[in-house]
């Protein structure tokens, strides 16, 4: 006998800065972990889930995506307000959704934003530390937009990759880049139909290397040229990163 099946869609925001980053790893504590073991208890079987794709260990969300099909049907509402009874107070779901059941979080997705802080500021946070990448030396906005400004369009970001499997392809369209500042905060949202690993952050630090050592914001083009990581910035801190929203 058949059964049927339903798929939920989840978003939810979290603070990732007590998980080893968001995909299920033996023995350490991430987000997905602590999701399936929530999901099963509720469930009475082992669920698992899809997420639009990984953060690292200290990278955030503020609307990360999941879905999951059970055989057994649960009120969203319901299953919403059990699974944030059950989560530690660093996980938040937002909302909770029946979807086709053709969905999926990460291939159906069109395109993700993430969003970088800066707290460029003589002095650090006590409170902003685990959320910001603390710089000191004033920063010259329309400077560093110049240069950030350079990585919009359609290329291979080889040189933008920390670890890259064979198979992988390399090319991708970022749509736009937009920076601005919120007191001593410099915001920088980049939007792209998909992002290859450590790519923002690597992208982050690779525009303040080439502001320090005042480089033309042409560089930038050198550097993708090269398809070399070596070529690129040193990798800005994951604490500054956060997943702002998955378009699908």
């Amino acid at each position: 006998m058949e059964h049927s099946l339903y798929n939920k869609k989840c978003t939810l925001e979290y603070d990732g800065t007590d998980f080893h980053g968001w995909q299920f790893q033996k023995g350490l504590v991430t987000v997905q972990s602590e999701i399936e073991a929530a999901l099963s208890k509720i469930y009475k079987k082992q669920i698992y889930i899809i997420g639009s794709g990984r953060t690292d260990a200290g990278v955030h969300a503020l609307a990360q995506v999941f879905n999951f099909r059970a055989e057994k049907f649960i009120e969203s509402e319901s299953l919403n307000l059990g699974l944030n009874s059950l989560l530690p107070r660093s996980i938040i779901i937002k909302k909770v959704e029946d979807v086709d059941i053709n969905f999926h979080a990460q291939k159906s997705a069109k395109s993700k934003t993430y969003l970088y802080k800066i707290l460029n500021s003589e002095l650090p946070s006590a409170f902003l530390r685990n959320r910001v990448w603390w710089i000191k030396n004033p920063i010259d906005i329309e400077v560093f937009s110049a240069i950030l400004s350079q990585f919009v369009g359609t290329f291979d970001f080889s040189a933008m990759c920390t670890m890259k499997s064979l198979k992988e392809n390399s090319v991708r369209t970022i749509n736009f880049i937009n920076v601005y500042k919120t007191e001593d905060i410099i915001n920088i949202e980049i939007n792209a139909n998909g992002f290859l690993h450590n790519m923002v952050r690597n992208i982050i630090g690779t525009a303040f290397f080439i502001y320090r050592k005042k480089l033309h914001p042409f560089t930038v083009m050198e550097i993708l040229e090269s398809r070399d990581r070596k070529k690129g910035g040193p990798t800005a801190p994951p604490q500054g990163l956060y997943l702002k929203e998955v378009f699908y």
